[in-house]
């Protein structure tokens, strides 16, 4: 199999629509029907209804509720995205166990990659998407202390799991075997 990784200049909202693009192109390619969006505010619901519109995919757009001082979803997007057969739902970062170390390294790679991990593993703690499928997760580089943030920039393959089953290290062969749950970078900033 081969594929092509995008790799955007920088991280930020410019990369929004060819995110969807890339992701939504992937999707087709791979048989994935789940498309996991985190949006904050709902800003990323226009651009993302237009390019997946007749795709028959699923499109589930991950907000939260529990930060101090964050804006909330826009409850016009909402209308629109439910209005469209998607769901909205709520992906809270201290829900669920994610080691320091482990969100640090991912964030390392991108800050995208940091919260495709959480959308995969809440997905699946919440009864969304059960364990094991393959979603295509899409986040970008946050908004907070960076002018250009918002909207996406990062999109994967990644294979859903609950918290335990992503953390839980299996010995190497095994690992070696079925440990890789992220499984193709459609695109990311460099």
């Amino acid at each position: 199999m081969k594929s092509e990784i995008t790799y955007f200049d920088a991280g930020g909202r410019n990369n929004t629509e060819e995110t969807l693009r890339l992701a939504k192109e992937r999707a087709l390619e791979r048989g994935i029907k789940n498309i996991v969006i985190a949006s904050i505010r709902g800003k990323t619901v226009p651009a993302a209804l237009e390019i997946f519109k007749g795709s028959e995919r699923k499109l589930y757009f991950a907000s939260c509720d529990a930060c101090d001082g964050c804006p909330r979803f826009d409850p016009e997007m909402k209308r629109q995205l439910e209005a469209a057969g998607h769901k909205l739902i709520f992906a809270n970062e201290n829900a669920y166990p994610y080691p320091q170390e482990a969100e640090l390294a991912f964030r390392r790679i991108c800050e995208g990659m940091k919260v495709v991990v959480h959308l995969s593993i809440a997905v699946t703690e919440e009864g969304i998407i059960p364990s094991g499928e393959e979603i295509i997760a899409i986040a970008g580089t946050g908004w907070k202390g960076y002018d250009k943030g918002g909207g996406v920039d990062t999109a994967v393959i990644i294979q859903t799991s609950t918290a335990e089953e992503f953390w839980n290290y299996q010995p190497l062969a095994e690992h070696k075997k079925s440990g890789r749950k992220i499984r193709e970078i459609i695109c990311m900033p460099r």
